[in-house]
Order: structure tokens, then sequence, then C-alpha cells
């Protein structure tokens, strides 16, 4: 499905972009509706708790919205959730959404070698951990993420939470500090902007500053926002002011560092 938004942004819905048996995985295009040249990609991850959200999320006009008035070619993607299948399966989707957006950059006017990441919560770490472990062209030029649970080894699997469940029942102690980000941080990481509020109670704010200096410690870039009296809910609501392009939303914090770096 493609339509026109305003007369300025081109809106395509519904791609599919990988097939497991019966299940089709799926993603949509926002793009401007001119391009004189390939514009950066930047790839949205929604969050939920690895549990519920839809990539509708990335349609917030603080979102994906924000960044087409800008220029950016965007893309919201659909992950496999943890009532559907565990860990790592959410991962190897991500990174398959991105394999089949970089085949078909050109077809949306995007240059597959400027390829931005980002999400929140849940989405942010799936995010961080497709940054970390991808390899080569794969990987993206610069991931962006707000309130990344950075850190799963704490979790005990016989909770019942959302970790537990992401993880399934198979899951041991190797398989959380395998699906933590902090465990895989590197030197060769692309630039990371790591925004988190001060006042999130579900995603402790002491996890974003471990998993910034973990972060620097091996050498990557960095780039750190404290959201001051911020709750965990930050990034999915809209910014104080007179819109959502206004300072205080997730787009206008990661906007300035997309321009940098793609």
């Amino acid at each position: 499905m493609t339509d026109e938004i305003g007369g300025e942004a081109v809106f395509t819905g519904g791609l599919t972009y990988r097939v497991d048996g019966h299940r089709r995985l799926m993603l949509d295009v926002l793009r401007p509706m001119a391009a004189a040249a390939p514009r950066p990609l930047v790839v949205f991850v929604h969050g939920g708790g690895w549990h519920e959200g839809d990539r509708g999320a990335g349609m917030h006009p603080w979102i994906n919205p924000l960044l087409v008035a800008q220029g950016f070619v965007t893309a919201s993607v659909t992950y496999r959730l943890s009532g559907e299948a565990h860990w790592p399966t959410p991962l190897h989707d991500v990174h398959a959404a991105l394999r089949w957006l970089r085949a078909h950059a050109r077809e949306f006017g995007a240059d597959p070698g400027r390829v931005g990441l980002w999400g929140h919560s849940a989405g942010a770490h799936l995010a961080a951990m497709v940054a970390l472990t991808a390899t080569g062209r794969d990987r993206p030029r610069a991931v962006a993420l707000s309130a990344c649970p950075a850190d799963l080894r704490n979790d005990r699997l016989d909770s019942g939470n959302e970790v537990a469940r992401l993880m399934g029942p198979e899951a041991t102690t190797d398989t959380l500090s395998a699906a933590s980000p902090i465990c895989h941080v590197h030197a060769s990481a692309p630039p990371f902007l790591l925004a988190h509020g001060t006042a999130d109670k579900v995603v402790r704010f002491d996890q974003g500053l471990a998993f910034r200096d973990a972060l620097l410690a091996a050498g990557a870039e960095v780039s750190w926002k404290p959201i001051e009296g911020a709750p965990h809910e930050w990034a999915d609501l809209p910014g104080p002011g007179d819109g959502p392009e206004t300072a205080g939303t997730f787009g206008a914090t990661a906007l300035p560092f997309f321009r940098e770096h793609l």
C-alpha cells in the first residue's frame, strides 16, 4: 500500500521482508516525496517489553515523520514477540529487515551505505544487539537508543517477567549474557547515542550509565543524553512546546546525531 501524505511524504506499508513458514514479517517505509539524490535511511524498532507493541509506533509525529520532514528515508519493522517466539528470533528478524532494506534501498530513494538504527526500550535493546553483532556492510552506521535494557544478567529466569518470557523455558544464565548488549561492546561498534530518563522506573537509569561506560571503555564513540526527570515512557510521548518538532522528543534528540553520522 502506497499513499501520499500531505503532498510531502510517501508511505508504503505492509512490505514483506521475511517469510518463515506461514508467517510473513512486514515493514513500512515513509520517505520524502521528492529526492534529488539518495538519502540516509533510518530504521525504527518499536518497544513494548518484547511482548507487545507494533511497527505503527514509528508513525508517531515525533519519530519517523519528523526525520522524513528533514530529508531522511525511514522504515519501521515488525519482529516476532515473545508470545510467538523466544530469543534470539526477534534479533534475527531485525537483522533480516535491515538486510532487506539495504537490498531495496534505492527503490525508496535511500543510500544502502548510510543506514541508521534507533529504538526505544525493548526496541532499543534489539537495535543495540543488531549494531553490536552485525559485521561488515550489515553493521548500521549510527544507532540512537532510548531507555535501553543493556544488561539482562541479573534477571531471574523463573520470575515470569518480560525478560523471562523473552528468553523462554530453555534459557540459562549464559543465554542472559548472550542477550545483553553490554556483553558485546567492542571498539568497532558504530557511534551510539544513549538517551535515558533520570526518573525511569522500568529500565533503571544506571543501566544507561553502565552501558555508556562499557562502550567508552571499549573505545566506541558515545553521545550521552540524560533526560532530566523523564520517566521510562518519555520517548513514546510528545515533548513540551508547540509541537512534536520541538526539543524534548526522541526525534528531536536523535536528529542532530543522525545528521552528523549519516
